[in-house]
């Protein structure tokens, strides 16, 4: 019972961190992105300390929370992207083949989501979205985000070498 409660509470105490750097990148938005990146860390804590199920339970809240209480383009960004793509960079680094699978997938995905992103936002704001074409957005996004997988990749072995022996 006594193991339950310390992953009920560790959990807890990683969505409220979640959700702290969401009110702050809602506040500063200069650092916007790198905020709401740094807001996927207590996922991939939690995906690293007790697995996907209660990974996902702290996406959950920490995305629920954020939607309901700040609503606004910090809670929407990681909900839509920031907030699960460290459960999903997991399973798909576990693709068999070589390093082009996984990344090819990791690419698909991030198509989808700026697909998705792209086309809501040319709904919602007709004429001002960007005075760049979608191509040219797309391609510097796809740059963007192969930079921020491996950094992904650097935190999470620096956690793993570093900070993980100190968290039991």
């Amino acid at each position: 019972m006594r193991d339950r409660t310390k992953k009920l509470a560790r959990c807890a105490l990683l969505a409220a961190a979640g959700d702290v750097l969401l009110l702050i990148a809602r506040l500063v938005p200069a650092g916007r992105l790198g905020l709401l990146a740094a807001a996927g860390f207590p996922v991939c804590a939690a995906l690293m300390l007790y697995g996907a199920g209660p990974a996902w339970a702290v996406f959950a809240v920490t995305a629920a929370i954020g939607l309901l209480l700040m609503n606004g383009a910090s809670s929407v960004g990681y909900a839509a992207f920031f907030g699960y793509y460290p459960i999903l960079k997991s399973l798909l680094e576990r693709l068999r083949g070589r390093a082009v699978v996984p990344y090819g997938a990791k690419l698909a995905l991030y198509t989808a989501v700026f697909a998705a992103y792209w086309l809501a936002g040319r709904a919602l704001f007709e004429g001002a979205y960007s005075a760049l074409p979608w191509f040219a957005v797309y391609a510097i996004g796809a740059a963007a985000f192969f930079v921020y997988d491996r950094v992904y990749s650097l935190v999470i072995r620096f956690y793993i070498d570093k900070i993980a022996r100190y968290i039991a």
